[in-house]
């Protein structure tokens, strides 16, 4: 109910139970379908958590210790692949966790488990969807701004948003707890988003398709205005890769929490959830790959890393065979 948090089971006189878990949706009927989709599913998840983990901490471990790599744009990534961290290290865990204590009967660690899930899954979905529309923003000021650019964007102004977006997205995702129809909000979040990174995507190419027509005839000067629109151009459509991939991961998750508002939480939505769901958290893995192969710098700096990583291992490897020896 609006205003207020009920984590209690509720026993009536026929047996049957009236389970309520905060703002959750609650379905403990156990069948063949609900057993093999939670198995399955928990299954992906530990897997894709490591991955998951290991990717994007080795984007963010890149971007914070490359010190050319510390400029706007890559800090609206670093926030990107952190928010995909998040995913990794808390909201697949603890997916996993409550399906145990689901399987284990155990109600009140299901609910707490899954409370905590909920919350971090919609916080990481709304900084996600903000910073992929920053991304675009900050491309889109960067082709128009020219010189200005430096001076409007900053890092300090691009980190102050950036957690100004986290504590809001939380605060929205909190408010659940007390708004009925709360499901309206990250609605409006996703259309309001899309529209912002359509619009900006779509003015950086109609820029950059006047730049090329107005480029001058000197040749010095139209190799370094191509590759400065080349590079925008480039940057953009790697947005729409990872907005693209964030649509489709996410589509059939909206498809699902459509049919639940007419059919309810039935234990076919409930095995659809399941899965809709992990296919949400496969797409936090699928992000490092994208950077690593549509982003140059990203790329030479995780090789970079990897490559002096393998050389310390080999490094530590013959210093203690050579210990052993003596």
């Amino acid at each position: 109910r609006s205003g207020q948090v009920n984590l209690t089971v509720n026993m009536n006189f026929t047996g049957t139970s009236q389970l309520n878990c905060a703002f959750l949706d609650v379905n403990f009927e156990q069948t063949k379908g609900t057993f093999i989709a939670s198995i399955l599913t928990c299954i992906l998840n530990a897997v894709f958590s490591l991955f998951t983990s290991t990717g994007n901490l080795i984007i963010v471990h890149v971007i914070w210790k490359t010190r050319e790599l510390h400029s706007p744009s890559f800090i609206l990534l670093f926030c990107l692949a952190a928010s995909d961290l998040v995913v990794g290290l808390i909201c697949q865990p603890f997916f996993v966790a409550f399906h145990i204590a689901e399987l284990m009967d155990n109600f009140n660690a299901y609910c707490v488990l899954r409370i905590i899930q909920s919350i971090s899954s919609y916080t990481t979905t709304g900084v996600s969807l903000a910073i992929l529309s920053g991304i675009s923003i900050d491309r889109l000021l960067a082709l128009t701004l020219h010189l200005r650019y430096n001076v409007v964007v900053t890092v300090r102004r691009i980190i102050l948003i950036t957690c100004s977006v986290w504590i809001g997205s939380t605060a929205v995702v909190i408010s659940r707890f007390w708004i009925s129809n709360w499901i309206v909000v990250p609605a409006v979040v996703l259309l309001l988003t899309f529209l912002v990174t359509a619009l900006s995507t779509g003015k950086i190419f109609q820029v950059v398709r006047r730049h090329q027509r107005e480029i001058s005839q000197q040749q010095q000067s139209v190799q370094r205005s191509t590759a400065n629109v080349l590079k925008y151009k480039k940057s953009s459509i790697t947005v729409l890769y990872i907005y693209g991939l964030f649509l489709i991961f996410y589509l059939p998750l909206l498809m699902t929490i459509l049919v639940k508002t007419f059919t309810g939480y039935t234990t076919r939505v409930k095995i659809a959830y399941d899965y809709v769901t992990t296919a949400v958290f496969i797409n936090s893995f699928l992000n490092p790959l994208v950077y690593c192969w549509r982003i140059g710098a990203i790329r030479l700096a995780v090789q970079n890393a990897l490559r002096k990583n393998h050389n310390e291992v080999n490094t530590g490897e013959n210093t203690f065979r050579s210990e052993t020896r003596v």
